[in-house]
């Protein structure tokens, strides 16, 4: 039974809890929250010594019995794990249906040893978050990301159109290089994110402020010379043309700034809050600085089953679902028709807005 919450990031406290709760108290357990403990604690002093030599070959073992399973490694010269990548098939089905556009993360301390857990994410057709691979790294080097971008390249065939990553300088350099076909783009959510650190709090917290900033940052409806009339007007009415943070991200815009890159299919999806606050979440599940590698793998496994799950579950609403139309607007129900379920619901609003007008 711990074993198995484990696999859901469920300590072994959580679990005893769990079980009284189930057995009806703590006799009729069999065991104390001590012995909970020290169960886990025996298993961990076991793995740790061979923690990434079972994980590398947990995974090795998937790729050679597992028909398109793709996992790369190495190793530094003492034999430590410095890299590692895996992708399984439907990872890779997955991406040469969504695979237009990709965000590359590194963000996530995920085990006891401060590996960097980086995630390939993108978009499917329900608005929702879907894995293409994933990766562990024991640094953050230029060097090591052009090794993992060459793993990837070599599972999956070739680059996404767009990525979107965050600020990171080795990122960038790795991209250029490995990826020289795609467009790069920073993540707006990254670069916003740091706002209130670099302007204050007290000004962020003003409404005013915060608005105008948002109505020519949040929009791909104004062109480029409209937001740099917006953006200059917010510089000099709140008086921060000395703030070199908001100099730097400028000077940066059309990396980020989706006025400059509205034309570009699909890389809009990437640009909201919410895809990055949702997808920090999902990763935030399986990620816990205590945990073994082993752990980690297993927690991660978890995460990507139900999210499969809940792809599927959309894939079967779509199909066998139709939603309630609120309009007799011909263009709601070829819409209805055309799209899935949960992208017609948003779509709905703006044909009803539209209507109502």
């Amino acid at each position: 039974m711990i074993q198995s919450m484990a696999k859901i990031n469920i300590g072994p406290v959580r679990a005893f809890n769990v079980m009284r709760t189930i057995f009806g108290g703590f006799e009729e357990v069999g065991v104390s929250k001590n012995d909970c403990k020290n169960f886990k604690r025996e298993i961990n002093l076991f793995i740790n010594e061979y923690d990434a030599e079972m994980m590398v070959g947990n995974l090795m073992k998937k790729k050679e019995h597992l028909p398109d399973f793709s996992c790369e490694y190495f190793t530094d010269e003492e034999n430590c794990l410095v890299g590692l990548f895996w992708s399984d098939g439907e990872s890779k089905r997955n991406y040469q249906v969504f695979g237009d556009i990709m965000s590359f993360d590194a963000t996530y301390r995920s085990n006891r040893y401060s590996m960097v857990f980086v995630p390939f994410t993108g978009i499917d057709n329900h608005n929702n978050n879907v894995s293409f691979g994933a990766a562990l790294l024991a640094s953050e080097t230029a060097e090591t990301y052009k090794w993992l971008l060459r793993c990837f390249l070599k599972a999956f065939g070739k680059q996404p159109d767009v990525v979107v990553t965050d600020q990171d300088p080795a990122m960038k350099k790795a991209i250029e290089e490995v990826f020289s076909g795609s467009r790069h783009r920073l993540c707006m959510w990254h670069v916003m994110h740091k706002l209130s650190t670099k302007v204050g709090v007290t000004l962020c917290n003003t409404i005013d402020f915060k608005q105008r900033i948002c109505d020519i940052v949040w929009t791909d409806s104004l062109s480029p010379s409209e937001f740099e009339v917006g953006w200059h007007s917010v510089i000099q009415d709140f008086d921060l043309s000395d703030n070199n943070w908001l100099g730097d991200i400028y000077d940066m815009r059309e990396s980020w700034i989706p006025a400059y890159y509205r034309d570009e299919l699909m890389s809009g999806l990437m640009r909201t809050t919410s895809r990055s606050e949702s997808e920090n979440h999902f990763f935030g599940q399986v990620c816990n600085v205590r945990s073994t590698l082993l752990e980690f793998l297993t927690h991660f496994e978890s995460a990507i089953e139900s999210q499969r799950h809940n792809q599927r579950k959309n894939d079967h609403d779509t199909r066998y679902t139709r939603p309630q139309l609120k309009t007799d607007f011909v263009l709601e129900k070829q819409a209805s028709q055309i799209y899935t379920k949960t992208l017609f619901l948003d779509v709905q609003v703006e044909i009803v807005g539209y209507v109502s007008t």
